[in-house]
């Protein structure tokens, strides 16, 4: 922009203008019209005093993005005589000698704003006169909007429809009002607009709507406002909802607030407790606001649910939010306990072949699904594996033979038919629902076994020795996460689930791979009827193919102590490193000791020994032990 430009920028904004027209056309000239409209009405005058009335009886100054009245702007004003867009008009009126009309098309919306000060005003209502007049041939309604802002335009609120006319000529004018939202108290700088736009009922051209007679005034009877006018949830069965929240203002209260939910429906103040069917808001002040109300739905069975919360206060339209949503059944397999302690080493999975029958589990386990593409840890399992264990795509578990089973997720699910042997060559059509492979689940009895001796002499510890593998790797990262949990939740399948002191995690790895972890169960998992544990199937990061991760040789060893415990003498006996990663331990005294299997076969032994070899054993768990008696366990 050059000099001369500049300062006349300067001028025209900063300098008091009595000409509003003028004005607004040198703005035009300066200024890139993207911001023409916003500057026409920061630089118009505000309606300040109340109540004021404006019947549109002074003539209209026409173009676009222009003050066609004072404190008023049209985005498109055209002369009477053309009776498009926005105009004033002397034919239909409420009252003498003109109105104001909007015909809305198929590209233009009218958009009339009115400047106000709201300076010391709590509450503001607009009313008017208006009706519809037959436009054209068609049959299609139209719509006024009105909102406000209070920033100056860039966002707006408080969005109602006041109006919906047909396309038809309407003998009386019918009084409307609209109030201005609680957010626009006491603010000096206010714009209020009137959207006028076609509807969706009918067809063809909509109709014209003529207003007359606003009258804006100070609002002195109770207002209640919501945020949102409806909500949708899902859920699933037993586990209640995401809470989503309303936020409630109030104005003019002359008495309590009252809320109440339907049934199926909760409501609370706390997002994440407290949840009822009613709760009362107390009258403190004449203003309330804003008060965040919590929804959510808690249905005890599956199926689709409508309701409402209702907002009331004496002598205030009440408030009503619309609520729909969702349970979807739960209909995972709880698998029967291994009752512990069972022989040394229980196994519970060393193979599962790729043509095992469709829905078939190893004994005391189960295999979960969801219906999330890329799961995180706390996805939410649904339903069982039901399909076959010798699928080459989409999402499945699949049997590795000698190697277990394995997970691989994908965007999409099973066929139906593939699934329930109706049509095993399907390949399009519907799907299953959670079709999604997420957790390998085993159950555990630990009723017989001790815990919290004096000196954990004779305590039970549970080891669950696991073996994770990478079959595939591809490009997402993925990982594999053991969890436990006492009981079962209630019957809810994602309740209660709780991570190991050290998080015992398997991260994909290269194609081939397998690392061999053994986990001891906590000892509040000691003198339970159940307990279960689980493999998680999760993503981590990345994009494109998914990693097929398998697992297997999941044995399951009670080991009692019968000493002493490690933890309490290892400054006496104790060796390192632990696991024996290297192919030397390193003893911190020298001692006469023993190794054993987990079957109790003696490995080795050694004198006064100050190092060990243990380079030629086997990857799994052992136990030395000292000519003391004491035990410690080593991970090979």
């Amino acid at each position: 922009m050059d000099r001369l430009n500049k300062q006349a920028l300067f001028f025209y904004v900063f300098s008091p203008i009595e000409n509003n027209q003028t004005k607004v056309f040198m703005i035009k000239k300066l200024l890139a019209p993207a911001f023409l409209f916003l500057i026409g009405l920061g630089a118009s005058a505000q309606i300040g005093t109340y109540p004021s009335t404006e019947s549109f009886d002074a003539v209209f100054t026409e173009g676009q993005d222009v003050v066609f009245i004072p404190n008023w702007t049209g985005n498109r004003v055209n002369p009477t005589a053309t009776a498009t867009r926005i105009y004033r008009d002397e034919t239909d009126f409420n009252s003498a000698p003109a109105a104001m009309s909007i015909i809305p098309t198929a590209a233009f919306t009218g958009n009339v704003t009115v400047s106000l000060d709201m300076t010391s005003i709590s509450s503001l209502n607009v009313g008017f006169a208006a009706k519809a007049m037959a436009n054209g041939n068609g049959s299609r309604n139209t719509v006024l909007e009105m909102e406000a802002s209070i920033d100056g335009g860039a966002t707006w609120i408080g969005n109602r429809e006041v109006l919906s006319l047909p396309n038809e000529d309407q003998a009386d004018f019918q009084q409307y009002n609209y109030i201005l939202p609680l957010a626009a108290a006491n603010q000096p700088s206010v714009l209020l607009h009137f959207l006028v736009s076609r509807g969706t009922d009918g067809t063809g051209t909509p109709a014209r709507i003529v207003i007359d007679d606003v009258v804006f005034s100070e609002n002195t009877a109770t207002v209640l406002e919501t945020d949102v006018t409806a909500l949708a949830f899902s859920q699933l069965q037993g586990t209640p909802s995401a809470t989503q929240p309303v936020q409630v203002n109030a104005g003019n209260l002359t008495g309590d607030i009252n809320i109440v939910a339907t049934t199926d429906f909760e409501i609370s103040l706390q997002p994440d407790a407290g949840f009822t069917d009613t709760i009362t808001l107390p009258e403190t002040a004449d203003f309330l606001g804003p008060v965040a109300i919590y929804v959510r739905l808690n249905a005890a069975a599956a199926g689709s649910y409508t309701g409402t919360v209702t907002i009331s206060s004496p002598g205030a339209a009440s408030r009503i939010v619309d609520l729909s949503g969702t349970a979807t059944a739960v209909t995972v397999t709880n698998p029967a306990p291994l009752v512990l302690p069972g022989p040394i080493g229980s196994a519970v999975l060393e193979s599962w072949d790729a043509s095992s029958p469709a829905g078939s589990f190893p004994d005391h386990m189960a295999f979960w699904t969801h219906n999330v593409n890329d799961p995180g840890l706390d996805v939410s399992y649904i339903d069982d594996w039901h399909c076959p264990y010798d699928l080459s795509n989409r999402a499945r578990f699949i049997g590795q033979g000698a190697d277990g089973i394995s997970f691989v997720s994908a965007a999409n699910s099973q066929f139906t038919g593939v699934c329930d042997g109706s049509d095993p060559t399907q390949s399009s059509g519907e799907t299953i629902a959670a079709g999604k492979p997420g957790a390998i689940v085993l159950s555990l009895e630990t009723l017989s076994l001790q815990t919290g001796n004096p000196n954990q002499v004779n305590d039970d510890i549970v080891v669950v020795e696991w073996t994770a593998r990478t079959i595939a790797q591809n490009s997402r990262i993925y990982g594999l996460r053991m969890q436990y949990r006492i009981g079962d939740g209630n019957g809810n399948p994602n309740a209660g689930w709780t991570e190991f002191a050290n998080p015992q995690d398997y991260i994909v790895g290269e194609t081939g791979t397998s690392e061999t972890r053994f986990t001891d169960l906590p000892s509040d998992c000691i003198g339970q009827p159940l307990v279960q544990v689980r493999w998680v199937y999760y993503y981590i990061s990345g994009t494109g193919a998914r990693p097929n991760l398998g697992l297997d040789d999941v044995r399951v060893t009670v080991i009692t102590l019968l000493d002493t415990p490690e933890l309490e003498h290892r400054k006496a006996f104790g060796f390192y490193p632990n696991p024996a990663t290297a192919n030397t331990i390193f003893f911190n005294a020298p001692s006469d000791v023993t190794v054993s299997d987990v079957s109790g076969k003696i490995i080795k032994t050694a004198a006064n020994a100050s190092t060990l070899y243990v380079g030629d054993l086997n990857p799994g768990l052992y136990f030395i032990s000292n000519n003391e008696g004491k035990v410690l366990k080593m991970i090979r």
